[in-house]
């Protein structure tokens, strides 16, 4: 948050709105209400969604304005699992219900009101603005027993312009672990990653503003049968005009590096 001179603290209607939108995927039907007391594989996979929206006026040219979507999971009960699927978002419970995650939303929002009207007592912008944080939880992809899902903030703080990243963790819900790089390969450091990454970098306009000589590779990726696509954020390895960079590397390019069970469980030809 940028600094901020004196305010006026006129707080203005406060919107808030909590809504949630089931969905399943696999065999389609209705989640029976007791769910929890089912054991979770005779269930179809589920996932339901859980928003809320707020914005206060602060002063008479400054609005501060929240959204945040995450997502429920009714079949899923392992706490570990749970745990590093919330952990992006900064949420961290005994028990993740529908309820405590409505809580967590609201305090995480009175957080933001909080320190945002602090920090106005320092500096009011001459003109109206709307300052804002937002954060949203998507399904990626769901095959074979590994469940992708994206986390992307946004925002502005009244700088020269707003801040995007996205965040990709691959989920294994056999073994209820995050799906790490050691996973997929055999040895990383046997890959010229460098080499790989460069050829592979297709847009040209993006590399015309590589701030970096060599292109490092991260825990940013997600990868279907095809291909495993690195991810980087604005300034990661470019400018911020860049935008958020994806590479996509063919897996036959690295299949010699590939486990042989990522190999076979992912259908990599």
């Amino acid at each position: 948050m940028n600094s901020m001179k004196t305010i006026f603290l006129a707080l203005a209607t406060v919107f808030v709105v909590f809504s949630c939108s089931p969905k399943t995927t696999g065999n389609k039907g209705i989640i029976p209400e007791n769910a929890n007391e089912l054991a979770s594989e005779n269930l179809p996979f589920a996932v339901d969604s859980l928003q809320l929206q707020d914005s206060i006026a602060v002063a008479k040219t400054l609005k501060l304005r929240t959204s945040s979507t995450i997502l429920l999971f009714p079949t899923l009960h392992n706490k570990t699992l749970l745990d590093s699927i919330y952990s992006t978002s900064g949420i961290k419970l005994e028990t993740y219900s529908k309820e405590k995650l409505k809580k967590e939303l609201e305090n995480q929002k009175e957080a933001y009101f909080s320190q945002a009207q602090e920090d106005a007592k320092e500096y009011t912008p001459d003109f109206e603005q709307t300052w804002e944080e937002n954060s949203y939880m998507k399904v990626f992809s769901n095959q074979n027993d590994i469940l992708t899902i994206s986390y992307e903030n946004d925002g502005y703080s009244g700088g020269a312009h707003g801040y995007y990243n996205i965040l990709f963790k691959n989920f294994d819900l056999k073994t209820n672990a995050v799906i790490q790089l050691s996973d997929v390969f055999m040895d990383i450091t046997k890959v010229d990653w460098n080499k790989v990454l460069m050829k592979n970098f297709k847009n040209p306009d993006q590399k015309e503003m590589l701030l970096v000589d060599k292109i490092p590779v991260n825990n940013n990726f997600y990868f279907d049968s095809q291909n495993i696509t690195f991810v980087y954020n604005q300034y990661e390895i470019t400018a911020y005009a860049a935008g958020v960079v994806e590479i996509s590397i063919p897996f036959p390019e690295l299949k010699p590096y590939l486990k042989p069970e990522f190999i076979s469980r992912n259908n990599i030809k």
